[in-house]
């Protein structure tokens, strides 16, 4: 199961500094769904150093905050 977690994260990096911002958003979502996911939170904090410019609100973090903890008695129910 960590290969999956680790395959999810490196994807959704190699993606979003490559391509799309959507990537790591679709990724952090995947993440957060399944487990109880600190790598969403990194993704998302090294998405807004890389696309956001200096001074702007980190919209990434926020969002992956909030994701992540509205998923989580959702994930707790269904999956434990």
């Amino acid at each position: 199961m960590t290969w999956i977690r680790v395959a999810i994260f490196s994807a959704s990096l190699i993606g979003g500094l490559c391509f799309s911002p959507w990537i790591p958003a679709v990724g952090i979502l995947a993440l957060s769904l399944r487990w109880r996911a600190f790598e969403a939170l990194a993704l998302a904090l090294m998405m807004d150093f890389f696309w956001l410019p200096v001074g702007h609100l980190p919209l990434f973090t926020f969002g992956a905050i909030i994701v992540v903890w509205l998923l989580e008695p959702m994930r707790r129910e269904f999956l434990t």
